[in-house]
């Protein structure tokens, strides 16, 4: 094996590893937020990372078999770490805090699978994520619309704050 298609290969099993975990710690973070808010907008929000992180790992996990790449168990600790501060913020601060966290997740999460789809060697782990693309987009408009209904002043575009 060359040194490139070495590079390739590790790229694509440290993308399913970190797909798979963000999926994770998306559907557990959509399951604390659905408990926790009374936000109609926010709710969307937590209904959409649940349905649609457990249909995207379920693509993770059948791409990655025969792959023979094996997936982490669990979330890694910043991801722990996140979902342990949603459990702490106090309802009248935790709608806000989850749609910023999950606006600035969701803008990281669309720039790696734009990566991966660029620079990924394997055809079937660039079409997992060629097909994300659109589901973590639609959630970042469902973010901006929950960021608009809580007065989260300053988010526009992709979610972001404006320059200007």
């Amino acid at each position: 094996m060359t040194a490139q298609a070495a590079a390739f290969e590790t790229r694509d099993v440290a993308f399913l590893h970190a797909a798979h975990q963000a999926n994770v710690a998306e559907i557990s973070a959509g399951r604390l937020a659905w408990n926790k808010t009374t936000n109609p907008a926010v709710k969307r929000v937590a209904a959409a990372l649940m349905v649609d992180h457990i249909k995207m790992d379920f693509e993770v996990y059948q791409t990655a078999r025969p792959l023979y790449v094996r997936l982490p168990e669990g979330t890694n600790e910043e991801q722990r770490a996140l979902h342990r501060r949603y459990e702490l913020a106090p309802r009248d601060t935790f709608d806000e805090y989850f749609v910023s966290t999950q606006l600035a997740g969701h803008r990281q999460t669309l720039r790696m699978l734009e990566e991966q789809v660029e620079e990924g060697a394997e055809p079937s782990v660039r079409a997992v994520a060629e097909k994300a693309i659109p589901v973590i987009e639609r959630h970042g408009a469902l973010l901006r619309e929950a960021a608009q209904s809580l007065g989260i002043a300053g988010y526009v575009g992709k979610g972001g704050r404006p320059t200007a």
